[in-house]
């Protein structure tokens, strides 16, 4: 009995740390989103810039201090689970996400945003490569909602109005077709007052990898325990 409750003590202990560390990641990740936000529209003086920029030194060595190499997963990732917190569009601890947060209905995903001047391309409208990537992870995330999680191999967008920033947003993304180890997954970003009226159409076909394409494709996960279902957009 003494062991057993050691082994629940110690798993709850670990599930708080993992909670703790996944809300410190989160708030640096909105400060650094707020800060790169007030970067890319400061207009202060040249003194200031550089003051600024030497203070983002000091911060950038303190956090290098202790590092993960750049093919490990980050320790407050579950890939199983979809968490993936420095995902550049749904990751609250990546400084350029929006984030997104997507929402299941069914065969469906739907998640609201609002961008700014950090993902600007056409001058108060966003870059046409955002919207791209946003419906990527979105046709992604409708293909995993029916059990068929895998990555893109086909990406189409039609870009038939400008994406404001500023402005509340919608994407909304829905599986097509599922055909052996393929998905087809069609999706639209609309503003979030007028969702009939669409700014980008994408359609995207998604293919499940099986184990030996797993290990072919990322190398650096074998022998993790990650199975081929964990990896997708």
């Amino acid at each position: 009995m003494d062991r057993e409750h050691d082994r629940e003590r110690d798993v709850e202990e670990s599930t708080d740390v993992l909670a703790d560390r996944r809300a410190a990641v989160a708030e640096l990740g909105a400060e650094l989103r707020a800060l790169v936000e007030a970067a890319v529209r400061t207009e202060v003086a040249p003194d200031e810039l550089r003051h600024v920029a030497k203070e983002t030194r000091r911060l950038t060595e303190r956090l290098g201090e202790r590092q993960r190499e750049v093919t490990e997963v980050a320790a407050v990732d579950d890939l199983s689970s979809r968490v993936r917190m420095y995902n550049p569009v749904i990751g609250d601890g990546h400084p350029v996400a929006p984030p997104i947060d997507f929402v299941r209905d069914g065969d469906e995903v739907t998640g609201h945003f609002t961008l700014g001047a950090m993902h600007e391309g056409p001058p108060s409208c966003s870059h046409g490569g955002m919207s791209a990537l946003f419906l990527d992870q979105a046709l992604g995330h409708a293909a995993a909602t029916i059990g068929a999680p895998g990555v893109t191999t086909d990406l189409k967008v039609r870009y038939l109005r400008p994406v404001p920033l500023g402005e509340p947003l919608r994407i909304w993304s829905k599986v097509t077709e599922a055909s052996g180890n393929r998905t087809h997954v069609r999706g639209v970003i609309t503003t979030a007052a007028e969702p009939g009226t669409a700014l980008v159409e994408s359609e995207g076909r998604f293919m499940r990898l099986s184990r030996a394409q797993l290990e072919r494709i990322f190398p650096d996960l074998v022998g993790k325990h990650v199975s081929p279902g964990s990896v997708h957009d």
